[in-house]
């Protein structure tokens, strides 16, 4: 196993970003440059570089007096990046419109389509989160243009974390179902090697997935 010491730039920041988008570090949660280095067994130049990074992508913030923090998400940002990424789903159907998924990248992701749909009958929203936020980078991997797949990810990350939260007022079947039945159709739209369809069924859902949240009214939508 790769000791903390040899970890890449690349594999901490993949690191304390999958800590907050599964709320490991819920909003609110101080982070430490000297106790993160010390983790990671780096010093704090690159901690701190990490952390810059992570608060142009909107995940943290760095406040006077206080520190590094994890940030909330509030209803108008919700609103706006959702907006925005059901145009960039748009934008991807139009500038990549045949999209060559190989066989084992259809295998991969019809293999996390079956593990969502074992959750359906426990509630394990972490592990629901994980699995989507993988569908996701396999998704992105997909995007040939590279400003558009990054623009991409960094919206994605921006509020994924939020769905998580609201899981638990949520009907957990039913967000199983959502889930499986997203992955279900992209896969199908991928063997046709349609990204337009592909980019159809993202806003179609993420649509969905924006009014089931804003219906709930939870605390953590701040308006």
């Amino acid at each position: 196993m790769q000791r903390r010491d040899e970890l890449s730039l690349q594999e901490i920041y993949d690191e304390l970003r999958t800590r907050i988008t599964l709320l490991r570090y819920p909003p609110g949660t101080a982070l430490s440059e000297n106790v993160l280095a010390q983790e990671f067994g780096v010093s704090r130049t690159p901690i701190r570089r990490i952390l810059q990074q992570l608060e142009f992508e909107g995940l943290v913030e760095t406040k006077r007096g206080i520190g590094t923090i994890v940030t909330t998400i509030d209803l108008k940002l919700l609103k706006d990046v959702y907006a925005l990424r059901k145009k960039l789903h748009e934008v991807t159907g139009e500038l990549c419109p045949v999209v060559h998924a190989s066989e084992r990248d259809l295998e991969a992701i019809s293999d996390l389509c079956r593990q969502v749909a074992e959750t359906r009958t426990h509630y394990a929203p972490q592990t629901l989160a994980r699995l989507y936020n993988t569908f996701q980078e396999k998704m992105l991997d997909l995007i040939s243009n590279e400003p558009l797949r990054r623009v991409s990810e960094i919206l994605y990350y921006q509020t994924a974390r939020l769905w998580l939260q609201l899981l638990p007022e949520l009907n957990w079947a039913d967000e199983v179902d959502y889930v499986v039945d997203e992955v279900t159709q992209v896969v199908d739209a991928l063997r046709a090697r349609d990204m337009r369809t592909v980019g159809q069924i993202r806003c179609r859902h993420l649509a969905m997935n924006l009014n089931r949240m804003l219906a709930e009214e939870a605390p953590v939508l701040e308006p």
